[in-house]
């Protein structure tokens, strides 16, 4: 008992330190202008300037492709998992995959990325090399997509874990209405595993923000390349997704020491809206899950 109260304890404290240091570094260089200019060269002595619209829009972007993405497979392939499983011997190769794609680094899947995406005949994904006619592979489109596979895991693993929750006499009581096995999964199994399905996908967005090698190898890892003058309208924001570009991650390591930019503040600043981001995202997470098992409960 006391060496878990000491263990969550150790936890709740280093996350507390974590959050404090980076608000202690960062907070004087988190403002309005900060949020909505783009990041602009600096020099040798202020390091780079402006603030940080262009990843943050870029963080956006790449979470929206990967969710579209890995949301109705990671929720059809638990389905799979958990409500068919046949035939057997296909379902284990598909259990094993998915463990295998969880363990995978994040690098590995950017050199996929390039290989598989640099074919000709996919350069309506990115741009084309002009000198051999094959695709760059370097667009948020290749990012977002290649980003889906690690927010894949986890969103079927939560997912499956959240129907294995559901009351086997819910399901019964549905075929004895006559329904069949689809329509009782979409209208009991999935309904009743919202919350964890929820919870799959907050954890893929977290895992898709955070990311950093295949942000950094797919998307040129271009902090000062601004985006196209009137990017968010309707005729342009296709070539705008065809582009490079970077995100909040690729911005910090930009600007750290250790980057290029080498503006530490910047960093500490970009470092802290991602932390905050992150925050907000599973305090929704636990907001929503919460509300919906209290209704669930009250039925």
């Amino acid at each position: 008992m006391l060496l878990a109260w000491a263990t969550g304890l150790a936890l709740c404290g280093t996350i507390a330190t974590m959050v404090g240091w980076l608000a202690y570094n960062g907070i004087g260089n988190v403002s309005w202008d900060f949020l909505t200019t783009s990041p602009a060269p600096g020099s040798l002595q202020s390091g780079v300037s402006g603030g940080i619209l262009d990843p943050l829009v870029g963080s956006l972007f790449v979470v929206v492709i990967g969710i579209a993405f890995a949301f109705p497979l990671g929720v059809g392939t638990a389905i799979f998992l958990t409500e068919y499983r046949r035939p057997s011997w296909f379902a284990r190769i598909v259990d094993t995959t998915v463990d295998m794609i969880f363990g995978v680094p994040s690098v590995v899947f950017a050199m996929f990325g390039l290989a598989v995406f640099g074919a000709s005949y996919l350069t309506f994904l990115s741009g084309e090399v002009s000198t051999s006619g094959q695709a760059t592979a370097v667009s948020f489109i290749v990012s977002g997509l290649m980003l889906a596979l690690i927010a894949f895991p986890p969103i079927v693993r939560a997912t499956e874990s959240a129907i294995r929750t559901v009351p086997n006499h819910q399901r019964e009581a549905a075929y004895a209405l006559g329904k069949g096995k689809l329509t009782t999964i979409r209208r009991i199994v999935v309904p009743g595993a919202r919350p964890g399905i929820i919870t799959g996908v907050m954890l893929g967005v977290g895992r898709i923000v955070g990311d950093t090698a295949i942000a950094i190898v797919l998307l040129g890892g271009t902090v000062l390349e601004p985006m196209a003058h009137g990017w968010w309208h309707p005729d342009q924001i296709t070539n705008t997704l065809r582009g490079s570009g970077s995100t909040l991650t690729t911005y910090i390591l930009y600007a750290s020491p250790a980057g290029e930019g080498n503006t530490a503040g910047k960093a500490y600043g970009a470092a802290l809206v991602l932390m905050v981001m992150i925050l907000v995202l599973n305090g929704i997470v636990r907001k929503v899950s919460g509300v919906r098992l209290k209704k669930g409960s009250s039925r």
